[in-house]
Protein backbone atom coordinates (compact mmCIF):
# COMPACT_ATOMS: atom_id res chain seq x y z
CA UNK A 1 0.00 0.00 0.00
CA UNK A 2 1.38 3.54 -1.03
CA UNK A 3 1.65 6.16 1.55
CA UNK A 4 0.09 9.24 1.14
CA UNK A 5 2.42 12.32 1.77
CA UNK A 6 0.50 14.24 4.41
CA UNK A 7 2.79 17.26 4.43
CA UNK A 8 2.31 17.87 0.64
CA UNK A 9 -1.48 17.73 1.38
CA UNK A 10 -1.50 20.35 3.92
CA UNK A 11 0.93 22.55 2.39
CA UNK A 12 -1.26 22.27 -0.60
CA UNK A 13 -4.67 23.39 1.68
CA UNK A 14 -2.28 26.03 3.31
CA UNK A 15 -1.59 27.13 -0.20
CA UNK A 16 -4.99 27.20 -1.59
CA UNK A 17 -3.86 25.35 -4.16
CA UNK A 18 -7.73 24.19 -5.72
CA UNK A 19 -5.65 22.31 -8.19
CA UNK A 20 -3.41 20.54 -6.08
CA UNK A 21 -3.51 16.82 -4.95
CA UNK A 22 -1.46 14.56 -3.16
CA UNK A 23 1.26 13.20 -4.90
CA UNK A 24 1.90 9.23 -5.17
CA UNK A 25 5.58 8.56 -5.53
CA UNK A 26 6.03 5.37 -7.82
CA UNK A 27 7.60 2.33 -5.96
CA UNK A 28 11.23 1.48 -7.32
CA UNK A 29 12.31 -2.52 -7.82
CA UNK A 30 14.67 -2.59 -5.64
CA UNK A 31 14.98 -5.83 -6.05
CA UNK A 32 16.35 -6.11 -9.95
CA UNK A 33 17.56 -2.08 -10.73
CA UNK A 34 17.75 -1.20 -14.18
CA UNK A 35 21.18 1.45 -13.41
CA UNK A 36 23.06 2.97 -16.38
CA UNK A 37 27.29 3.21 -15.35
CA UNK A 38 28.37 6.24 -17.61
CA UNK A 39 31.96 8.17 -16.91
CA UNK A 40 32.23 11.64 -16.28
CA UNK A 41 36.69 12.71 -16.86
CA UNK A 42 35.64 16.54 -14.54
CA UNK A 43 34.61 16.71 -11.16
CA UNK A 44 31.17 19.32 -11.18
CA UNK A 45 32.08 22.11 -9.49
CA UNK A 46 28.14 22.60 -8.58
CA UNK A 47 24.87 21.59 -9.64
CA UNK A 48 22.70 24.36 -9.05
CA UNK A 49 20.68 25.37 -11.89
CA UNK A 50 21.42 28.75 -11.55
CA UNK A 51 25.14 28.26 -11.73
CA UNK A 52 25.94 25.44 -13.93
CA UNK A 53 28.52 25.89 -16.69
CA UNK A 54 30.41 23.24 -18.00
CA UNK A 55 28.61 20.84 -19.99
CA UNK A 56 29.40 17.78 -17.73
CA UNK A 57 27.75 19.73 -14.94
CA UNK A 58 24.49 21.36 -17.68
CA UNK A 59 23.94 17.29 -18.20
CA UNK A 60 23.22 16.16 -14.66
CA UNK A 61 21.15 19.37 -14.11
CA UNK A 62 18.99 18.29 -17.16
CA UNK A 63 18.15 15.17 -15.90
CA UNK A 64 17.69 16.17 -12.30
CA UNK A 65 15.58 19.08 -12.64
CA UNK A 66 13.14 20.72 -15.07
CA UNK A 67 11.88 23.99 -16.44
CA UNK A 68 8.53 24.62 -17.96
CA UNK A 69 9.43 23.15 -21.67
CA UNK A 70 12.10 20.33 -22.61
CA UNK A 71 14.09 19.32 -24.96
CA UNK A 72 14.36 16.02 -26.30
CA UNK A 73 16.90 15.88 -29.76
CA UNK A 74 16.01 18.86 -31.86
CA UNK A 75 11.95 18.29 -30.11
CA UNK A 76 10.61 20.94 -27.92
CA UNK A 77 8.41 19.05 -25.18
CA UNK A 78 6.36 20.57 -22.78
CA UNK A 79 8.05 20.32 -18.97
CA UNK A 80 6.26 21.70 -15.66
CA UNK A 81 3.96 23.62 -18.13
CA UNK A 82 1.29 21.73 -19.89
CA UNK A 83 -0.18 24.93 -22.10
CA UNK A 84 1.15 28.09 -23.00
CA UNK A 85 -0.69 30.98 -25.10
CA UNK A 86 1.34 33.73 -26.99
CA UNK A 87 0.00 36.78 -27.70
CA UNK A 88 -0.18 38.21 -31.54
CA UNK A 89 2.56 41.15 -31.12
CA UNK A 90 4.88 38.13 -29.77
CA UNK A 91 5.61 40.21 -26.60
CA UNK A 92 3.65 38.05 -23.59
CA UNK A 93 3.49 34.28 -22.82
CA UNK A 94 1.22 32.35 -20.26
CA UNK A 95 1.45 29.43 -18.75
CA UNK A 96 -0.60 27.11 -17.21
CA UNK A 97 1.52 24.74 -14.86
CA UNK A 98 0.61 21.14 -14.83
CA UNK A 99 0.52 19.24 -10.94
CA UNK A 100 4.38 18.77 -10.23
CA UNK A 101 6.23 18.41 -7.73
CA UNK A 102 9.59 18.26 -6.01
CA UNK A 103 11.30 15.30 -4.87
CA UNK A 104 10.37 15.70 -1.12
CA UNK A 105 6.59 15.99 -2.24
CA UNK A 106 6.12 19.79 -1.97
CA UNK A 107 4.23 21.36 -5.20
CA UNK A 108 5.58 23.51 -7.58
CA UNK A 109 4.60 26.60 -7.84
CA UNK A 110 4.57 29.60 -10.36
CA UNK A 111 6.05 31.88 -8.00
CA UNK A 112 8.99 29.22 -7.85
CA UNK A 113 9.97 30.43 -11.65
CA UNK A 114 9.70 33.66 -10.80
CA UNK A 115 12.22 33.58 -7.59
CA UNK A 116 13.99 31.56 -9.91
CA UNK A 117 15.01 33.65 -12.90
CA UNK A 118 15.33 36.91 -10.20
CA UNK A 119 18.04 34.96 -8.71
CA UNK A 120 19.61 34.40 -12.14
CA UNK A 121 19.89 37.91 -12.33
CA UNK A 122 20.84 38.80 -8.62
CA UNK A 123 23.08 35.98 -7.87
CA UNK A 124 27.05 37.10 -8.89
CA UNK A 125 27.61 33.36 -9.48
CA UNK A 126 24.96 33.12 -11.77
CA UNK A 127 26.76 31.98 -15.17
CA UNK A 128 23.80 32.77 -17.61
CA UNK A 129 22.22 35.80 -16.61
CA UNK A 130 22.25 36.94 -20.17
CA UNK A 131 19.52 34.38 -20.94
CA UNK A 132 17.07 36.54 -19.54
CA UNK A 133 18.02 39.50 -20.96
CA UNK A 134 14.62 38.97 -23.57
CA UNK A 135 12.64 39.37 -20.30
CA UNK A 136 11.48 42.66 -20.08
CA UNK A 137 13.77 45.12 -17.86
CA UNK A 138 16.07 41.70 -17.50
CA UNK A 139 19.03 43.62 -18.22
CA UNK A 140 18.51 46.82 -16.15
CA UNK A 141 17.44 44.68 -12.82
CA UNK A 142 20.47 42.52 -13.54
CA UNK A 143 23.08 45.98 -14.16
CA UNK A 144 20.78 47.02 -10.49
CA UNK A 145 19.23 50.36 -12.69
CA UNK A 146 15.87 48.57 -11.68
CA UNK A 147 14.58 46.82 -9.01
CA UNK A 148 12.77 43.35 -9.17
CA UNK A 149 9.34 44.42 -9.25
CA UNK A 150 9.85 45.76 -12.97
CA UNK A 151 11.03 42.46 -14.14
CA UNK A 152 8.41 41.35 -16.49
CA UNK A 153 7.55 38.10 -15.12
CA UNK A 154 4.91 37.41 -12.49
CA UNK A 155 2.97 35.02 -11.00
CA UNK A 156 -1.00 35.44 -11.79
CA UNK A 157 -1.30 32.64 -9.23
CA UNK A 158 0.21 29.39 -8.21
CA UNK A 159 -0.24 27.45 -11.63
CA UNK A 160 -0.20 30.26 -13.89
CA UNK A 161 3.29 32.16 -14.89
CA UNK A 162 3.17 35.45 -17.06
CA UNK A 163 5.98 36.66 -18.81
CA UNK A 164 6.62 40.06 -21.49
CA UNK A 165 9.21 40.41 -23.39
CA UNK A 166 11.40 43.43 -24.68
CA UNK A 167 11.20 42.00 -28.19
CA UNK A 168 9.34 39.35 -29.86
CA UNK A 169 12.07 36.64 -28.82
CA UNK A 170 10.47 33.55 -31.39
CA UNK A 171 13.86 30.94 -29.59
CA UNK A 172 12.30 32.25 -26.25
CA UNK A 173 10.50 28.62 -25.67
CA UNK A 174 14.17 26.86 -26.04
CA UNK A 175 15.49 29.17 -23.18
CA UNK A 176 13.04 27.95 -21.28
CA UNK A 177 14.21 24.36 -21.59
CA UNK A 178 17.67 25.11 -19.92
CA UNK A 179 18.25 24.13 -16.53
CA UNK A 180 19.14 27.75 -15.60
CA UNK A 181 15.42 28.49 -15.74
CA UNK A 182 14.35 25.51 -13.45
CA UNK A 183 12.07 26.61 -10.51
CA UNK A 184 13.40 26.95 -6.91
CA UNK A 185 11.82 27.44 -4.11
CA UNK A 186 12.21 30.70 -1.95
CA UNK A 187 12.72 29.24 1.10
CA UNK A 188 15.60 26.95 0.64
CA UNK A 189 18.65 28.33 2.00
CA UNK A 190 21.44 29.16 -0.91
CA UNK A 191 23.26 26.50 0.28
CA UNK A 192 20.76 23.49 0.19
CA UNK A 193 20.40 24.17 -4.05
CA UNK A 194 21.92 21.77 -6.20
CA UNK A 195 22.71 19.41 -2.97
CA UNK A 196 20.49 16.31 -2.08
CA UNK A 197 17.16 18.28 -0.73
CA UNK A 198 15.79 19.91 -4.34
CA UNK A 199 14.74 18.45 -7.49
CA UNK A 200 11.76 18.64 -9.79
CA UNK A 201 13.13 16.07 -12.83
CA UNK A 202 13.26 12.79 -13.99
CA UNK A 203 15.78 11.93 -11.54
CA UNK A 204 17.06 13.51 -8.49
CA UNK A 205 20.42 13.55 -6.46
CA UNK A 206 20.95 10.59 -3.75
CA UNK A 207 24.87 10.92 -3.43
CA UNK A 208 27.87 12.58 -4.57
CA UNK A 209 31.06 11.22 -3.67
CA UNK A 210 33.75 14.30 -4.52
CA UNK A 211 36.28 13.09 -6.68
CA UNK A 212 34.52 9.40 -7.43
CA UNK A 213 31.38 9.05 -7.94
CA UNK A 214 27.63 10.70 -8.18
CA UNK A 215 24.62 8.55 -7.64
CA UNK A 216 20.56 9.63 -9.47
CA UNK A 217 17.69 7.86 -8.84
CA UNK A 218 14.54 7.70 -10.26
CA UNK A 219 12.58 10.79 -8.79
CA UNK A 220 9.26 8.78 -7.61
CA UNK A 221 7.28 12.19 -7.75
CA UNK A 222 8.10 13.02 -10.88
CA UNK A 223 4.88 13.98 -12.82
CA UNK A 224 5.87 11.79 -16.09
CA UNK A 225 7.60 8.91 -13.91
CA UNK A 226 5.90 6.09 -15.19
CA UNK A 227 7.85 6.44 -18.51
CA UNK A 228 11.26 6.47 -16.97
CA UNK A 229 12.65 3.18 -17.36
CA UNK A 230 16.12 3.59 -15.27
CA UNK A 231 15.79 3.25 -11.62
CA UNK A 232 19.53 4.74 -11.15
CA UNK A 233 22.30 6.62 -12.83
CA UNK A 234 25.66 6.19 -11.25
CA UNK A 235 28.39 8.20 -12.48
CA UNK A 236 31.71 7.17 -12.36
CA UNK A 237 34.54 10.06 -12.50
CA UNK A 238 37.60 9.79 -13.39
CA UNK A 239 40.32 10.53 -16.04
CA UNK A 240 42.27 6.91 -16.08
CA UNK A 241 41.23 5.63 -19.49
CA UNK A 242 42.74 2.50 -18.29
CA UNK A 243 40.48 1.90 -15.66
CA UNK A 244 37.35 3.44 -17.30
CA UNK A 245 38.33 0.99 -20.64
CA UNK A 246 38.40 -2.09 -18.01
CA UNK A 247 35.49 -0.98 -16.64
CA UNK A 248 33.53 -0.88 -19.81
CA UNK A 249 35.49 -4.31 -20.83
CA UNK A 250 34.00 -5.77 -17.57
CA UNK A 251 30.39 -4.30 -18.20
CA UNK A 252 30.65 -2.35 -15.01
CA UNK A 253 30.50 0.77 -17.33
CA UNK A 254 27.83 1.39 -19.92
CA UNK A 255 29.19 4.35 -21.68
CA UNK A 256 33.05 6.56 -21.49
CA UNK A 257 33.93 8.99 -24.02
CA UNK A 258 37.10 8.12 -25.92
CA UNK A 259 39.10 10.47 -27.88
CA UNK A 260 38.88 9.32 -31.48
CA UNK A 261 42.82 9.63 -31.96
CA UNK A 262 42.88 6.22 -29.45
CA UNK A 263 40.01 4.39 -31.10
CA UNK A 264 40.90 0.74 -31.75
CA UNK A 265 39.65 -2.00 -33.55
CA UNK A 266 38.60 -3.92 -31.32
CA UNK A 267 36.57 -1.05 -29.84
CA UNK A 268 34.45 -0.73 -33.43
CA UNK A 269 31.35 -3.07 -32.00
CA UNK A 270 30.96 -0.33 -29.32
CA UNK A 271 31.87 2.96 -31.15
CA UNK A 272 29.88 5.64 -31.56
CA UNK A 273 30.99 9.35 -33.47
CA UNK A 274 28.66 12.49 -32.41
CA UNK A 275 28.59 16.18 -33.39
CA UNK A 276 29.15 17.74 -29.98
CA UNK A 277 28.27 21.53 -30.87
CA UNK A 278 31.63 23.08 -30.35
CA UNK A 279 32.82 25.76 -33.29
CA UNK A 280 35.94 26.64 -33.72
CA UNK A 281 37.13 30.41 -35.65
CA UNK A 282 39.86 32.74 -35.16
CA UNK A 283 38.15 36.50 -33.70
CA UNK A 284 39.51 38.92 -35.81
CA UNK A 285 39.99 42.54 -34.15
CA UNK A 286 38.77 45.24 -35.74
CA UNK A 287 38.79 48.44 -33.80
CA UNK A 288 41.06 51.22 -34.87
CA UNK A 289 44.23 50.26 -33.74
CA UNK A 290 44.64 47.15 -35.43
CA UNK A 291 45.37 46.47 -39.17
CA UNK A 292 42.66 44.07 -39.11
CA UNK A 293 39.95 46.61 -39.08
CA UNK A 294 41.30 46.91 -42.99
CA UNK A 295 38.45 44.43 -44.54
CA UNK A 296 40.92 43.51 -47.56
CA UNK A 297 43.63 42.15 -44.79
CA UNK A 298 40.90 40.04 -43.36
CA UNK A 299 39.42 38.08 -46.82
CA UNK A 300 42.86 37.84 -47.64
CA UNK A 301 43.45 35.70 -44.65
CA UNK A 302 40.18 33.76 -45.31
CA UNK A 303 41.30 33.14 -48.85
CA UNK A 304 44.92 32.31 -48.01
CA UNK A 305 43.67 29.29 -45.77
CA UNK A 306 43.61 26.07 -46.93
CA UNK A 307 41.26 24.75 -44.49
CA UNK A 308 41.27 21.11 -45.80
CA UNK A 309 45.10 20.91 -45.87
CA UNK A 310 44.85 22.35 -42.10
CA UNK A 311 42.80 19.63 -41.20
CA UNK A 312 44.87 17.05 -42.30
CA UNK A 313 47.78 18.48 -40.76
CA UNK A 314 45.98 18.15 -37.35
CA UNK A 315 45.64 13.74 -38.17
CA UNK A 316 42.58 13.93 -35.98
CA UNK A 317 39.12 12.60 -37.13
CA UNK A 318 37.39 15.15 -34.30
CA UNK A 319 37.19 17.65 -36.74
CA UNK A 320 35.83 18.69 -40.16
CA UNK A 321 36.49 21.47 -42.22
CA UNK A 322 34.53 24.33 -42.11
CA UNK A 323 33.71 27.34 -44.18
CA UNK A 324 30.64 29.05 -42.77
CA UNK A 325 29.90 30.29 -38.98
CA UNK A 326 26.26 28.83 -37.80
CA UNK A 327 26.51 25.07 -37.33
CA UNK A 328 24.65 23.52 -40.01
CA UNK A 329 22.76 20.80 -37.86
CA UNK A 330 20.71 23.52 -35.88
CA UNK A 331 17.24 23.24 -36.89
CA UNK A 332 15.81 25.68 -40.01
CA UNK A 333 12.27 26.35 -40.55
CA UNK A 334 12.11 22.67 -41.89
CA UNK A 335 14.74 20.98 -42.17
CA UNK A 336 18.20 21.59 -40.80
CA UNK A 337 19.52 24.74 -41.22
CA UNK A 338 22.37 23.78 -43.39
CA UNK A 339 20.21 21.88 -45.85
CA UNK A 340 18.16 25.12 -46.13
CA UNK A 341 20.57 27.47 -46.33
CA UNK A 342 23.79 25.87 -47.60
CA UNK A 343 27.01 28.24 -47.40
CA UNK A 344 30.56 27.52 -47.87
CA UNK A 345 31.59 31.89 -48.08
CA UNK A 346 35.52 30.70 -48.53
CA UNK A 347 36.66 27.49 -51.03
CA UNK A 348 37.74 24.91 -47.96
CA UNK A 349 41.00 24.41 -50.70
CA UNK A 350 41.70 28.15 -50.27
CA UNK A 351 42.53 30.50 -53.28
CA UNK A 352 46.20 31.74 -53.18
CA UNK A 353 45.35 33.83 -56.28
CA UNK A 354 42.26 35.65 -54.52
CA UNK A 355 44.08 35.94 -50.85
CA UNK A 356 47.30 37.88 -52.84
CA UNK A 357 44.88 39.73 -54.48
CA UNK A 358 43.45 40.50 -51.28
CA UNK A 359 46.36 41.44 -49.69
CA UNK A 360 47.63 43.63 -52.23
CA UNK A 361 44.70 45.91 -52.24
CA UNK A 362 45.56 45.89 -48.29
CA UNK A 363 49.08 47.20 -48.45
CA UNK A 364 47.97 50.10 -50.48
CA UNK A 365 45.22 50.89 -48.26
CA UNK A 366 47.23 50.85 -45.06
CA UNK A 367 50.25 52.72 -46.74
CA UNK A 368 52.67 50.10 -46.53
CA UNK A 369 55.24 48.30 -48.98
CA UNK A 370 55.95 45.12 -48.34
CA UNK A 371 53.76 42.12 -47.06
CA UNK A 372 56.21 41.20 -44.35
CA UNK A 373 55.77 44.86 -43.06
CA UNK A 374 52.62 43.31 -41.91
CA UNK A 375 52.84 41.49 -38.39
CA UNK A 376 49.73 40.17 -36.89
CA UNK A 377 49.54 37.96 -33.10
CA UNK A 378 47.77 35.01 -32.61
CA UNK A 379 46.61 34.69 -29.25
CA UNK A 380 45.69 30.81 -28.25
CA UNK A 381 45.05 28.53 -24.68
CA UNK A 382 48.70 27.12 -24.11
CA UNK A 383 47.61 23.45 -24.36
CA UNK A 384 48.55 21.28 -26.89
CA UNK A 385 46.12 21.23 -29.10
CA UNK A 386 45.50 24.61 -29.74
CA UNK A 387 48.89 25.40 -29.54
CA UNK A 388 49.41 22.28 -32.76
CA UNK A 389 46.63 24.19 -34.44
CA UNK A 390 47.75 27.89 -34.24
CA UNK A 391 51.19 26.62 -35.68
CA UNK A 392 49.50 24.91 -38.99
CA UNK A 393 47.55 28.11 -39.25
CA UNK A 394 50.70 29.98 -38.66
CA UNK A 395 52.74 28.39 -41.56
CA UNK A 396 50.13 28.60 -44.23
CA UNK A 397 49.32 32.36 -44.09
CA UNK A 398 52.91 33.07 -43.57
CA UNK A 399 53.67 30.75 -46.65
CA UNK A 400 51.07 31.88 -49.41
CA UNK A 401 51.26 35.80 -47.97
CA UNK A 402 54.31 36.44 -46.83
CA UNK A 403 53.27 38.25 -43.63
CA UNK A 404 54.15 37.58 -39.91
CA UNK A 405 52.54 35.56 -37.54
CA UNK A 406 53.44 35.57 -33.90
CA UNK A 407 51.88 32.94 -31.44
CA UNK A 408 50.94 34.14 -28.12
CA UNK A 409 50.05 31.29 -25.74
CA UNK A 410 48.36 31.85 -22.58
CA UNK A 411 46.52 29.65 -19.96
CA UNK A 412 43.08 29.36 -20.88
CA UNK A 413 41.54 32.49 -18.15
CA UNK A 414 44.15 34.57 -19.45
CA UNK A 415 43.10 33.75 -23.23
CA UNK A 416 39.05 34.61 -21.77
CA UNK A 417 40.15 37.83 -20.49
CA UNK A 418 42.01 39.04 -23.33
CA UNK A 419 39.31 37.96 -25.30
CA UNK A 420 36.75 40.12 -23.38
CA UNK A 421 38.69 43.32 -23.08
CA UNK A 422 39.07 42.98 -26.56
CA UNK A 423 43.35 42.99 -26.24
CA UNK A 424 44.14 41.26 -29.25
CA UNK A 425 45.00 40.84 -32.80
CA UNK A 426 43.53 37.86 -34.12
CA UNK A 427 42.12 34.61 -30.87
CA UNK A 428 41.54 31.14 -31.78
CA UNK A 429 38.14 30.84 -30.28
CA UNK A 430 35.00 29.14 -30.42
CA UNK A 431 31.33 28.52 -29.15
CA UNK A 432 29.21 25.90 -28.39
CA UNK A 433 25.27 26.77 -29.24
CA UNK A 434 23.40 27.60 -26.24
CA UNK A 435 20.06 26.64 -27.81
CA UNK A 436 18.91 25.11 -30.72
CA UNK A 437 18.63 28.55 -32.96
CA UNK A 438 21.06 29.87 -35.29
CA UNK A 439 20.24 33.22 -33.18
CA UNK A 440 22.64 31.53 -30.40
CA UNK A 441 25.60 32.25 -32.86
CA UNK A 442 24.68 35.46 -34.69
CA UNK A 443 23.74 37.97 -31.42
CA UNK A 444 27.34 37.52 -30.83
CA UNK A 445 28.58 39.56 -33.47
CA UNK A 446 25.45 42.63 -33.11
CA UNK A 447 27.44 45.96 -32.32
CA UNK A 448 25.75 45.94 -28.79
CA UNK A 449 26.63 42.04 -27.73
CA UNK A 450 28.65 42.01 -24.79
CA UNK A 451 30.38 38.96 -26.82
CA UNK A 452 30.81 41.10 -29.59
CA UNK A 453 34.93 40.77 -28.87
CA UNK A 454 36.15 41.42 -32.22
CA UNK A 455 34.56 45.29 -32.30
CA UNK A 456 32.80 44.51 -35.22
CA UNK A 457 29.82 46.76 -36.15
CA UNK A 458 27.65 46.97 -39.48
CA UNK A 459 24.52 48.74 -39.38
CA UNK A 460 23.56 46.40 -41.96
CA UNK A 461 24.06 43.15 -39.84
CA UNK A 462 22.28 44.53 -36.86
CA UNK A 463 18.99 45.60 -39.03
CA UNK A 464 19.28 42.14 -40.82
CA UNK A 465 19.66 40.00 -37.12
CA UNK A 466 16.84 42.19 -35.53
CA UNK A 467 14.67 42.04 -37.89
CA UNK A 468 14.60 38.65 -38.01
CA UNK A 469 13.57 38.34 -34.32
CA UNK A 470 10.70 40.39 -35.18
CA UNK A 471 9.36 37.78 -37.40
CA UNK A 472 6.68 35.33 -36.72
CA UNK A 473 7.06 33.20 -39.47
CA UNK A 474 9.27 30.74 -39.56
CA UNK A 475 10.63 30.54 -43.04
CA UNK A 476 10.76 34.29 -43.32
CA UNK A 477 13.00 34.73 -39.75
CA UNK A 478 15.28 31.94 -40.77
CA UNK A 479 16.03 33.33 -44.80
CA UNK A 480 16.52 36.58 -42.71
CA UNK A 481 19.37 35.04 -40.18
CA UNK A 482 20.95 33.25 -43.34
CA UNK A 483 21.48 36.68 -44.83
CA UNK A 484 23.15 37.76 -41.45
CA UNK A 485 25.07 35.38 -41.50
CA UNK A 486 25.92 35.61 -45.35
CA UNK A 487 26.48 39.42 -44.29
CA UNK A 488 29.14 38.25 -41.72
CA UNK A 489 31.44 36.19 -43.55
CA UNK A 490 31.40 38.86 -46.01
CA UNK A 491 32.91 41.07 -43.93
CA UNK A 492 35.13 38.58 -43.34
CA UNK A 493 34.45 39.50 -39.03
CA UNK A 494 35.93 35.68 -38.95
CA UNK A 495 37.66 32.67 -40.00
CA UNK A 496 35.93 29.84 -40.08
CA UNK A 497 37.96 26.92 -39.31
CA UNK A 498 36.43 23.16 -38.30
CA UNK A 499 33.16 21.54 -36.29
CA UNK A 500 34.19 19.11 -33.81
CA UNK A 501 33.13 15.61 -33.15
CA UNK A 502 33.28 13.40 -30.02
CA UNK A 503 33.25 9.36 -29.20
CA UNK A 504 31.90 7.34 -26.70
CA UNK A 505 31.78 3.69 -26.36
CA UNK A 506 28.24 2.68 -25.46
CA UNK A 507 27.11 -0.91 -24.34
CA UNK A 508 24.93 -2.21 -27.27
CA UNK A 509 21.78 -3.15 -24.98
CA UNK A 510 21.40 0.55 -23.95
CA UNK A 511 18.54 2.02 -26.11
CA UNK A 512 17.26 5.16 -26.34
CA UNK A 513 20.45 7.40 -25.05
CA UNK A 514 21.04 10.06 -26.96
CA UNK A 515 23.89 12.30 -27.87
CA UNK A 516 23.40 16.08 -27.99
CA UNK A 517 25.25 19.42 -28.94
CA UNK A 518 22.95 21.75 -27.04
CA UNK A 519 23.57 22.51 -23.37
CA UNK A 520 23.54 18.78 -22.27
CA UNK A 521 25.90 16.40 -24.10
CA UNK A 522 24.21 13.27 -23.37
CA UNK A 523 20.34 12.50 -23.00
CA UNK A 524 19.23 9.51 -20.91
CA UNK A 525 15.75 10.28 -20.02
CA UNK A 526 13.96 7.67 -21.42
CA UNK A 527 17.15 4.90 -21.64
CA UNK A 528 16.50 1.49 -21.59
CA UNK A 529 17.79 -2.07 -21.75
CA UNK A 530 16.97 -4.28 -23.64
CA UNK A 531 17.14 -7.87 -22.72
Amino acid sequence: MKKTNYFAVLLCLLLGLTSCSSPQPLSVDNTHPKVLRYALLQEPSTLDPQKVDATSEATIAYHIYEGLMRTYGDQLLYGIAKSYEISTDGLVYTFHLRDAFYCDGTPVRAQDFVYAIQRMLADENSTRPFMAYPIKNAAEVHKKELSEEYLGVRAIDDATLQFILENPTPYFLQLLALPTFSPIPSEKESSEIGKYSLSNGPFRLKEWKQNDSILLEKNPYYWDADKIQLDQVEIVISTDFNKLYQMFLDQKLDVMPVATTDVSPDMTPYIHYYFNGANDFIRLNMDGSCPLNNKNLRLALNYALNRNDYVDSLGSDDVTASARYVLPILPGAHKTFGEEYPLEAFPLNGDTQKARNYLKTALQELDLERAEDIQLELLVTDDYWSVTEAQIIEKQLEETLGIQIDILSVPYNTHMNLDTIHKFEMSLSGWIPEYADPATYLELWTSDSSYNCASYSSEEYDECFQTANRQMDPQSRMSLLAQAETILLEDAALIPLQIRQSALLKNPKLINFETYYINAEYEYIYADFTS
